[in-house]
Parts: C-alpha cells; structure tokens; sequence
C-alpha cells in the first residue's frame, strides 16, 4: 500500500472512504456466506457460563466507557451442541444490544440472564438491554434475512443466531426487558 500523506487531502478522504465501504462490504458478504452456508455442528459439551462470562468481558469495557455495564447472572447448566457457534450466536445478542443502546443515545445497560428449567429439561438464556426496544409490529420481521432498523446493518446478524439456536434444537423470541429495551430470550434443550 502507498502512504496516504502523500496525496492532497481530497484524494485523502476519497480514499478513506473506500476503503471504509470496501470493509463494509467485506462484512457483507462474510455475513452473507455463514448465513447460507449449511451448517455443521461440532457437538461437544458446552458450558454456556463460561461462554456469557467471556462475551459480557469482550463487551463490558465499551460498555463501562458509555456509562453503562454488561453484567451476567442466573442459573447455569451444559448444553451439547458447537461452541463456537454458540458463543457467536451469544456474542451477536450482546453486541446488537449494545449497539442499540448506543443507537438511542443510552447508557448501554445490558443483562445476560440465565434459568435452568428442569422440569422443561431447557435452559434460558435472556439478553435485556436498556435501549428503545423492539417495536411489536417489527418483531415478527427481525429474524428475516436482510431486515435491519440499522443505517449499515446487513440484516444478517439475528438470522445467523436464529439459525444456530434452531440447528441446536432450540428457539429464540423477542420481547421487552424490564430495563426498558429489548428482551431476546434463547431456550436450548439440556442433555438427556
């Protein structure tokens, strides 16, 4: 690559700018290759603890800088299925929750709750945030590929996680959180 210093500042931003959009597009079709992609699970026993601990860690310093916190708390319980998938699916909860917090101009207050429903043989797992919510006529509409209420969202990131929650035989829905945003609860069945 060249150095961008050598060029009169007009030529400066035409380029910034793109290779911001070629970044942007980069995301698009890495998004759009694991959504069409079919899915193989590695199936092992996976702590779904550890794998929450670790995302609300990743995210919990950006939230702390905009005034608000990740926090993790509840009940927990091994699920078989593939980790890595799982801690995608989970990251992308928290990361969307976040973002739109800070879409809204609000402290990023996110929740990761989890219950162990034995009588269900399920796990829950809740990502709550303190953002605008999701509003009830868009909720049937979010997990569609390519629908987004986001300026440079793809669309892609809750059908990707709608995908991996259904390929591990679970299901996840929209509601509100009792902070006053969006609730997206992730039930998984636990082992035999």
């Amino acid at each position: 690559l060249f150095d961008l210093s050598t060029l009169p500042d007009t030529y400066q931003q035409y380029v910034k700018g793109i290779r911001a959009e070629t970044q942007a597009l980069s995301e698009v079709v890495t998004n759009f290759l694991n959504f069409a992609r079919p899915t193989k699970l590695t199936v092992t026993d996976v702590d779904l603890q550890v794998i929450c601990e670790r995302t609300a860690e990743e995210l919990r310093g950006e939230a702390r800088n905009l005034g608000g916190d990740v926090t993790v708390r509840g009940s927990w319980a091994d699920v078989q299925g593939d980790e890595v998938l799982l801690r995608q699916a989970i990251s992308n909860l928290v990361r969307n929750a976040v973002e739109a917090c800070v879409g809204a101009s609000v402290a990023p207050v996110v929740l990761i709750r989890s219950e162990v429903d034995s009588g269900q043989k399920v796990i829950r797992i809740a990502v709550e945030d303190s953002g605008p919510g999701i509003p009830p006529e868009q909720r049937d509409r979010i997990f569609q590929p390519f629908f987004t209420s986001k300026r440079s969202g793809t669309g892609l990131g809750l059908a990707l996680v709608q995908k991996i929650v259904v390929n591990h035989n679970g299901r996840i829905t929209v509601g509100h959180s009792d902070l006053g945003g969006a609730s997206l609860l992730v039930t998984l069945p636990l082992p035999a």
